[in-house]
This record gives structure tokens, C-alpha cells and sequence, in this order.
């Protein structure tokens, strides 16, 4: 079972080596092609400004003519969320999605190789008033985040802040530990977890002290847990446990977006302010908030939401739109 990614200055007295370590397993002739792609990120996090716009384009043409899948993937969700497209917009907007896609997978290697202070120079934040507002009263903040292209760089915004947060572990154990360290670095003071069911009553714990959750809580996770809301021209399942986490943790929420520019080669990271009456004592008005919440954000810039994400993997009637 994967482990967390804790950083060396966390301030929660967790111990480095309980977390996730390199494995001398890792060097396997299995994990060689692994290393050959990590070395050859290298230089990539160096390229110079004036040519990473045109590789980054080049790749999202390339993407967008071999990943037939996930194009399609996009089409559906597309098509499900504003009802008006047509054919035409559906390939133009797919175009300019994986446009954005081939230019921030150009800039993770920048997450993986350059240093904190080097990061921050490229990333322009607004609104991180409202989080020392509420970490100065004592409470605990929950940013709430959705699935945009850059949102390991809304997650790099935030590293002067005690920070919690959640990964989705890799199949790949070296590339989980290589792209996970990435999110913990020296300077940081974080604690990443992996999602599981431990993970929350650990954070849970963690913000009895005042600090803050990034949280990426707009995926189709789980029926059970969730309550379908509208979201724009369709009806999305929304997460209880939102709701829960904010009242259990007595935490404000301040929903965030991260985007990137394509004129600038810059990341744009805005926190809203809290949001009013939330945790409420009516569980559909929470999740239909959130919906509501998610709408704001996409629209910020709608084509650098992940729409490669089944958004829709649950139905009310229990239909698979996504079955191609």
C-alpha cells in the first residue's frame, strides 16, 4: 500500500521515514525504460521560454491525433455539460483542450527539477488573504479545488502554508515515488497522502491545528457518497463527505482555481473568498453549492478544466455514457 509523502519541515512532527522512501528495487531492469523518461524530463525543465510554446503546441497536435479515447472522452463531456454545441464547436474546443494539454505536460518536468523559489516566480496568486484571515483566527481552511490542467501548480502556490493534501498513487511504484517527492519538497511543509480510507482520519487530526487542505473533490468517486446536483445542462454527482470534512474539521472553505497562460508561460492561482452558510444543515443545499462552486471555477477558463475525466461515471439511471 502506497504511503505519504511527507516533507522534511512539516510542521506535524511526522517522522520522514514513515512515509513514502526511494527503494533500491526501483533500479530492476523493469523500471529502466521508467528511468530513461525521468532522465530525459531533465531537460526539458530547462528549455528556454521562446521554443516551449511551440514544442507545447506540437505535442497537443500530436495528442490530440493519436488519443482517440480520450478525445472522444472529451467530446462526451462536452456535449453533456453545454447542451448547445454543435459538431464544429465540439473539434475546435477539443483542439484547444489538448493544445493546453501538450503545454503543461511540457511544464510538469518544471515541478520535478526546479526549485521552489524558481517556481514561484511563475505563478501569480490572488486572493491568499483569505486563507492568513482564517489561519490567523485559529480555524482551519479547506481550498477546494477542481481538476484543471495546472493543479499541481495550484498545489506549488501553496507551499508556504502548513499543507495537507491527497494523491491518487501511480501503478508505476518509481514514477509514484519520483512525481510524489516532487510535491514534498525540502522547503516545503506538507504531508501528501495517498487516497484511502486512513488518509482522512489522519488529515482530520492534522487540522486541529490551523492549516490548510488543498483538496481536488470534483471527481465521480463514488455513488454512495454522493447526492446528483445540476452542473450547467446536466446533473453531476457531488461528494458528501465535502460537506462533512468541513463541519468535523469546524474548517471555512474557499474554493481555488489554477490555469495557465499560454501568452505569458505563466500560472494564474486565485482563492476565492469563503464560502457563506457552508457547512448548512440540508446536505443537498451543500452539494448543490459545490456544483455550483465548480461551475465558477470551469469558467474561468472551461477549456483548461480535465475533461479527459469521467465527470459523469455515474448516472441516475445507472447508464454508461462513457461505453464507446
Amino acid at each position: 500500500m502506497s504511503k505519504a509523502f511527507i516533507s522534511k519541515n512539516n510542521p506535524f512532527n511526522e517522522d520522514t521515514a514513515d512515509g513514502e522512501c526511494f527503494s533500491y528495487s526501483y533500479l530492476l531492469p523493469k523500471y529502466w525504460i521508467s528511468w530513461i523518461l525521468i532522465f530525459l524530463s531533465f531537460p526539458l525543465a530547462y528549455l528556454p521560454k521562446i521554443i516551449r510554446p511551440f514544442l507545447g503546441s506540437m505535442l497537443g497536435k500530436m495528442l490530440f491525433q493519436i488519443n482517440t479515447s480520450k478525445k472522444e472522452i472529451v467530446k462526451i463531456n462536452l456535449k453533456k455539460t453545454f447542451k448547445n454545441l454543435n459538431d464544429n464547436d465540439l473539434e475546435r474546443y477539443s483542439v484547444k483542450f489538448f493544445k493546453y494539454l501538450g503545454h503543461i505536460y511540457l511544464c510538469l518536468p518544471l515541478l520535478w527539477w526546479r526549485s521552489d523559489s524558481y517556481l514561484q516566480t511563475m505563478i501569480h496568486k490572488d486572493g491568499t488573504q483569505h486563507v492568513d484571515d482564517i489561519l490567523n483566527n485559529n480555524q482551519s481552511v479547506i481550498l477546494l479545488a477542481p481538476h484543471t490542467l495546472s493543479l499541481d501548480f495550484g498545489g506549488r502556490a501553496l507551499s508556504q502554508y502548513n499543507l495537507l493534501s491527497i494523491y491518487k498513487p501511480f501503478k508505476n511504484k518509481l514514477m509514484n515515488w519520483f512525481i510524489g517527492k516532487s510535491r514534498s519538497k525540502l522547503s516545503d511543509k506538507v504531508i501528501v497522502y495517498p487516497r484511502h480510507g486512513s488518509s482522512i482520519k489522519n488529515i482530520i487530526k492534522k487540522m486541529r491545528q490551523p492549516s490548510v487542505l488543498y483538496l481536488l473533490a470534483d471527481e465521480d468517486i463514488s455513488r454512495d457518497d454522493s447526492i446528483f446536483c445540476d452542473f450547467f445542462d446536466a446533473k453531476k454527482a457531488v461528494l458528501k463527505s465535502i460537506s462533512k470534512l468541513s463541519r468535523m474539521t469546524n474548517s471555512k472553505v474557499l474554493p481555488c482555481v489554477c490555469n495557465y497562460n499560454l501568452d505569458s508561460q505563466d500560472f494564474y492561482f486565485k482563492i476565492f473568498p469563503p464560502l457563506d452558510n457552508f457547512p448548512s444543515e440540508n446536505i443537498i443545499d451543500d452539494c448543490s453549492k459545490i456544483n455550483r462552486v465548480l461551475e465558477k471555477q470551469i469558467l474561468e477558463d472551461k477549456l483548461q478544466y480535465m475533461w479527459t475525466l469521467r465527470i459523469y461515471k455515474h448516472q441516475p439511471d445507472s447508464t454508461d455514457i462513457y461505453k464507446i
